[in-house]
């Protein structure tokens, strides 16, 4: 029997055709729908993953900053017993000393009553307030931070190299 619309073969076969193309949809929906929990699972992993490093960073620099904080202070009592020397000698040299003490004195107050976040936010507002002062206070810290670093006392390791060099 020929195929003609009248004995619906014409129509059997776009019924075919169309279920063909819902099952190909569903198919593409059921695969986005796969790969997006794949996504989401694989975004989970990584965030349970990453999340013991970013609690360890914030432990090691929230260590540095009391570190930090305890080496200002002792700065500014060593500046504060010079200028009390000073007083005696020249009273004006003093009272300039006194203040730089006390400005060290607020910057570790600072860094011991804020979180890093809190500093971070701080930095940025005065770099975008002041730019100048900001890029001029990060040139002072280095230079103080490097004078520091290299003030710091040799270790073990260091003294056993030397000795090994001196030896040879």
């Amino acid at each position: 029997m020929p195929i003609t619309p009248e004995t619906g073969g014409s129509t059997g076969y776009s019924a075919q055709g169309a279920n063909l193309n819902r099952s190909s949809e569903s198919d593409g929906d059921g695969l986005k729908g796969r790969i997006s929990t794949l996504a989401q699972t694989a975004k989970e992993q990584a965030s349970a993953a990453v999340a013991p490093i970013r609690d360890n960073a914030r432990t090691v620099v929230e260590e540095q900053k009391e570190r930090g904080a305890s080496r200002i202070d002792s700065l500014a009592q060593a500046i504060r017993g010079a200028a009390n020397q000073l007083d005696e000698e020249i009273p004006q040299a003093a009272g300039y000393v006194n203040a730089a003490a006390g400005q060290l004195e607020r910057v570790s107050s600072l860094l011991r009553d804020n979180s890093v976040e809190e500093l971070m936010g701080k930095a940025t507002d005065l770099a975008e307030e002041r730019p100048v002062v900001f890029v001029a206070g990060a040139l002072a810290i280095g230079f103080v931070l490097a004078r520091l670093l290299r003030s710091t006392p040799a270790t073990y390791e260091d003294e056993d190299d030397n000795q090994l060099s001196e030896n040879v």
